[in-house]
């Protein structure tokens, strides 16, 4: 297990945490691939409903590791022989399994979330703040853009020329600008006991149509409308034919919590 993203179980809830609280949860080479092999992790364990991502400490996560910053502002890029350099794709790979998980992600941000953090709170689906939170995509700092899905993902919530203002001039938003911008769902005093909270009321839920509604709302915009009705029926049709939906409306019926299976 890595010592720099640690996986723990809460329930069904899995609890990944960045564990440089020193260095402010900056990600280095081992944190991105902590996070990717804690992203494979979760995944594949069918007893995990939802998941947190959050960091130890008075920071989410500064952004990337300064070490990793001289060595790329001196020209030293790992290669892979591919067509990636070696240590920005093992990064995207670290961040993007986030957002293409089945499971519903929760990011609960204190703290400052620059650049690798700010664009890891993005792979989220759902973002908490504690009211101290300062979030920039930062990267236009030292002549880099944000790769970690910084690009794709802010202008679906902000819209393109709010996006681009906030790449392009590495702003720092509080959590009460990134809640009023549509970035952050809420911002809360108790960051700890309402993002635990909300993950698990998400982890007592039937988790196909939970699936489901996270695929089909990241197509959202990028297929068309006739196409994205499509995959609704037929998501709907699996949802029908399941033994969770013959249970929650048992339940509903009956006033009890339902018992879900993914079945």
């Amino acid at each position: 297990m890595s010592e720099v993203v640690r996986v723990e179980r809460d329930g069904r809830v899995a609890v990944v945490s960045l564990n440089r609280p020193e260095k402010l949860n900056a990600c280095s080479p081992a944190v991105f691939a902590g996070l990717r092999d804690a992203g494979l992790q979760v995944q594949a364990d069918d007893n995990v409903r939802a998941v947190i991502l959050r960091g130890e400490g008075r920071a989410f996560c500064a952004g990337l590791d300064t070490a990793a910053l001289q060595s790329f502002g001196a020209g030293e890029v790992p290669t892979d022989n591919g067509d990636r350099p070696a240590e920005p794709a093992l990064a995207v790979d670290g961040f993007t399994i986030w957002h293409t998980m089945t499971k519903p992600v929760v990011a609960a941000v204190q703290g400052y979330a620059l650049g690798a953090g700010f664009q890891l709170a993005l792979a989220a689906d759902v973002r908490f703040a504690a009211p101290d939170a300062i979030m920039s995509v930062f990267e236009i700092t030292y002549g880099l853009v944000p790769d970690l899905g910084g690009t794709q993902l802010l202008p679906r919530l902000v819209g393109p020329a709010r996006a681009k203002e906030l790449i392009w001039t590495a702003k720092r938003i509080t959590a009460a600008e990134a809640e009023a911008w549509g970035i952050v769902n809420h911002v809360t005093d108790d960051l700890e006991r309402d993002a635990r909270a909300f993950a698990h009321d998400l982890a007592a839920r039937p988790p196909l149509p939970i699936a489901f509604s996270k695929e089909l709302v990241h197509l959202s915009g990028r297929i068309s409308l006739s196409e994205g009705h499509r995959k609704e029926l037929e998501a709907q049709m699996k949802c029908l034919a399941s033994n969770d939906m013959r249970e929650a409306v048992a339940a509903a019926f009956e006033k009890r919590e339902g018992t879900y299976t993914g079945s």
